[in-house]
């Protein structure tokens, strides 16, 4: 008797065998080592732990004295590196520090290259004027030119969520743009993996929402979207598919504060100058309010 194929959708499998964590040694770059010692764990990681520094500029004395006040700091930022890896929170782990000095994006997008790096982690406190690596504008260069997704742990993010970091629900918000998209394997797969569940957001202008026949007109975008993505997504993962009205950064952080998100998927543009310059972008202000650790990736190129 000829029986029905059972279709299995096509869940992409993402490797995360090299992980890139960049830190200052501040408080905030620090916040992420429990965030990335349970992927490390997990995926039975290679962690690469980073520093980019830059020589102080010292006055007054010799270019001699200078260069041995360079070599001293640099011993200095080196011990301190390697200190990182006997930490609690990477005790057990393959890991390797790094010192490396010049331009912090140029430096790690170099890095993430030579090293195949499949997952960088950094926090932001997203406050500028500082020459600290996880300074805003930094992190956002960096998330949009690293050839690697980019886990970031915002300002507004407790110590207990980046804890264990058990995913359960993932919000992933997008246009259906390509750029958009670009995301959507790693969060599929980290779906899979955890057992978690998925909303899918799209979000229309609030003025949108004045037209009497606004839900009947986001219905066939709701469709579209599961027509699109559904097919990608383990059956064990619940899915949800929302159309939602109004500003679109609010109504992502609304929903992700109010849906419990354990993380947010943001594909997002490479960097520009519109992107470099201002720091009023979607990703970048869901990135320093989200209270949430935020997961961005931007198409190859």
């Amino acid at each position: 008797m000829k029986t029905n194929a059972v279709v299995i959708p096509i869940v992409p499998d993402i490797a995360v065998k090299r992980i890139l964590f960049a830190t200052d040694f501040s408080e905030a770059s620090l916040s992420a080592l429990p965030l990335v010692s349970a992927i490390a764990r997990k995926y039975g990681s290679r962690v690469f732990v980073v520093n980019v520094w830059t020589p102080a500029a010292y006055a007054m004395i010799s270019p001699e004295a200078a260069g041995v006040l360079e070599r001293q700091d640099e011993r200095e930022i080196q011990a301190r590196t390697r200190k990182l890896l006997t930490t609690g929170e990477l005790t057990g782990l393959p890991a390797t520090a790094l010192v490396i000095s010049g331009n912090p994006a140029q430096e790690l997008r170099r890095l993430a290259r030579q090293k195949n790096i499949d997952l960088a982690i950094l926090a932001t406190h997203g406050r500028t004027g500082l020459r600290h690596l996880v300074m805003g504008s930094v992190a956002e260069e960096l998330f949009r030119n690293l050839p690697c997704p980019v886990l970031t742990v915002g300002p507004n993010i407790s110590k207990r969520s980046v804890q264990g970091a058990e995913i359960k629900h993932i919000l992933f918000p997008t246009d259906l743009s390509d750029e958009s998209k670009a995301v959507f394997p790693y969060l599929a797969s980290l779906a899979s993996d955890y057992k978690a569940s998925l909303t899918l957001l799209h979000v229309l202008p609030i003025e949108t929402a004045s037209n009497p026949d606004a839900k009947s007109l986001a219905e066939p975008l709701r469709q579209e979207m599961q027509s699109i993505f559904s097919p990608h997504i383990d059956p064990r993962c619940p899915a949800e598919f929302v159309v939602d009205f109004g500003d679109t950064v609010e109504r992502i952080l609304a929903h992700a504060q109010t849906g419990n998100a354990d993380m947010i998927g943001l594909g997002v543009r490479q960097a520009g100058e519109l992107t470099t310059h201002f720091r009023s972008t979607v990703a970048y202000r869901v990135v320093l309010q989200a209270h949430c650790p935020v997961l961005t990736s931007r198409q190859p190129g």
